[in-house]
């Protein structure tokens, strides 16, 4: 069976896993991510690839934040590691890694991952909402990733949350009504302690041991997370939304999501045309952009 090394290019650290074709991890583990230029960078992907060179690697199947041409590997933009920007990463590692290469968007890569073998089979239209420090997003049409005519389709953290202003407002983006951290933040006022006191953990404790502060704080978060998801809907019409990310694994938040989804439909009544869509969780976690970074390169940079 082959070996695939996979990559997973984060903000605070590259993780790394060889899988066979089916996606089946034998060896993983991380690094930290490098801040001080490309050829770090590029020196850190080499000293993973010669890790396992002697493992028969075929490929090297990577995921990575940023807006990115899937097909010809080049980076637009590269979120936080701006060193990438405007760089064609196959072209710059095919002599330093001897291998083939590709790369996907990580929110890409974590849909792709759920199309492959999660929650997303079968599925012919939908869309993965990754909650984290952004709202990382991708659309499925006919059962693939739909990259948009410039590579940017599911870029939700900059939707802007206020159509009655005119000028554009990082306040008012998506991100900052629904990162995670504005959940743990808003806790924390409710409580009267310091942000930095505060996270996810202590508020969901909190929330399943029933404290009603907390309950209602992951209210008032799904309520203008379902307020989204229905203005997506109105826009793609899918029929399934899989959330991500780990606050997901919660089942007090999918809860309280699917229960506001459902008062926002039934406020609207007759003048509501979208319908309601199946909200699911993401079955991968921390291995999802791995695992569909590997799917794009088998299935759509190998038999391109």
């Amino acid at each position: 069976m082959s070996n695939y090394l996979t990559i997973d290019v984060g903000g605070t650290n590259i993780k790394y896993a060889l899988m066979n074709e089916n996606g089946e991890i034998s060896e993983k583990g991380e690094v930290p991510t490098p801040y001080n230029g490309l050829e770090t960078f590029i020196d850190a992907l080499k000293t993973i690839y010669d890790s396992f060179k002697e493992k028969n690697v075929e490929a090297l199947a990577m995921s990575a934040p940023g807006k990115i041409d899937a097909m010809q590997g080049y980076f637009y933009t590269s979120g936080a590691l701006g060193y990438i920007n405007g760089v064609n990463l196959r072209d710059r590692l095919k002599d330093v890694i001897p291998v083939p290469f590709a790369v996907e968007n990580d929110a890409k890569a974590a849909a792709a991952a759920e199309i492959w073998k999660g929650s997303m089979r079968g599925v012919h239209n939908g869309t993965v909402i990754v909650l984290g420090t952004g709202i990382g997003g991708a659309i499925i049409i006919d059962g693939k990733v739909y990259r948009g005519s410039t590579f940017a389709a599911g870029e939700y953290s900059g939707i802007p949350t206020n159509l009655m202003e005119a000028e554009y407002d990082p306040n008012n983006m998506w991100a900052r009504v629904n990162g995670v951290g504005v959940m743990s933040d808003a806790y924390a006022d409710v409580l009267g302690v310091p942000h930095e006191e505060m996270n996810g953990r202590i508020l969901f404790a909190d929330a399943n041991n029933g404290k009603q502060e907390a309950l209602d704080t992951i209210d008032k978060y799904c309520g203008t997370l379902a307020s989204g998801i229905v203005s997506l809907q109105f826009v793609l019409d899918v029929e399934r939304v899989a959330i991500g990310g780990g606050i997901s694994k919660q089942p007090l938040l999918m809860e309280s999501l699917k229960k506001q989804l459902h008062a926002y439909y039934d406020r609207a009544g007759s003048f509501m045309p979208a319908t309601i869509p199946e909200v699911v969780t993401c079955e991968f976690g921390n291995d999802a952009n791995m695992i569909g970074a590997l799917y794009h390169y088998l299935y759509e940079v190998k038999e391109a």
